[in-house]
């Protein structure tokens, strides 16, 4: 693993300050330290001051890196809601939340890539099918994939209408239930038994930062381009020579999704312990989490 002084240096490059912060602007973030807590487990921040994380630009990222320096920051994350703001606690509801990025979480072992890769293109090529053909972006994160399907793409009255978070947990698990059976398909290809597509939209889920180091592989998470996906191989995620794509920010076309999203809000329905939330929203939003999870548990055998 990379010692803590090359990890600094590659957090002060300009360009990774500002890919980093290109994600991260108005959403909630997580930072993975290098020092460990009293059980040997490395400490995730998420608040300060009793404040959550943020980084609206580089001069935030900046004195976040600072203010975290005595724990070490190895990896940052930011999370799947955008919201209108972050100054509090109190913050930290839907009825903030003012976009959501759908993602798809490839999980799989480092050996087995290409059958991430292969998924990957799957997942692009139905979007595309359903008219979503220039909103789209990949990010390899260390050992798998994350496929995002860019937020505005869901234009601001449809986010009107229907919460965000809740548009995102359905396309998620809307285009995973279409392609359930190609993805098993690819698996036994490959002989890829721990490979998998996760539906993790949830209040708190956070995604890898692009250009973020990965939090135990010397890997960078970095952005492909959508022409070049046949050509990626993990070197190009190396921290020395890392290739990455950095309009990836750029693709999109607003509304694009909007025929996706409001298809697959029909057949799946909003997040499923939305009813839940509103009736919790006055307590802690990690008190929220822990009910809602016993209650998925109780109604739902702990699966999803």
């Amino acid at each position: 693993m990379l010692p803590h002084e090359e990890i600094y240096r590659h957090y002060a490059r300009a360009d990774v300050r500002r890919e980093i912060v290109k994600f991260a602007a108005n959403r909630w973030l997580g930072v993975l330290c290098l020092k460990r807590d009293n059980k040997g487990k490395p400490l995730f921040k998420r608040y300060i001051d009793g404040k959550p994380l943020k980084a609206f630009c580089e001069e935030d990222f900046s004195k976040l890196l600072e203010q975290l320096s005595r724990i070490k920051p190895r990896s940052f994350y930011a999370s799947a809601n955008v919201y209108a703001s972050l100054d509090k606690v109190e913050d930290l509801t839907l009825e903030n939340v003012i976009a959501c990025t759908p993602t798809w979480d490839i999980d799989n072992t480092l050996d087995k890539w290409r059958a991430t890769m292969e998924v990957v293109k799957e997942i692009v090529s139905f979007l595309e099918s359903k008219g979503v053909k220039k909103s789209v972006y990949v990010k390899w994160s260390g050992e798998g994939c994350h496929v995002h399907l860019h937020e505005k793409a869901i234009s601001p009255e449809l986010r009107t209408r229907k919460n965000p978070m809740d548009l995102a947990f359905a396309i998620v698990e809307y285009v995973n239930a279409k392609l359930s059976e190609k993805i098993h398909e690819i698996a036994a290809k490959y002989s890829a038994d721990e490979l998998k597509v996760e539906n993790k939209i949830d209040p708190q889920r956070l995604f890898t930062c692009p250009l973020s180091l990965h939090k135990e592989l010397d890997k960078v998470c970095v952005c492909i381009e959508l022409n070049k996906l046949d050509s990626f191989t993990p070197e190009d995620a190396n921290v020395k020579g890392f290739k990455h794509f950095d309009k990836w920010h750029e693709s999109y076309v607003e509304g694009e999704a909007d025929g996706l999203a409001e298809e697959a809000y029909e057949t799946i329905g909003p997040y499923p312990l939305r009813t839940l939330h509103r009736r919790r929203k006055t307590k802690p939003l990690d008190l929220q989490i822990m009910q809602w999870r016993a209650l998925l548990e109780k109604e739902f055998g702990g699966s999803r």
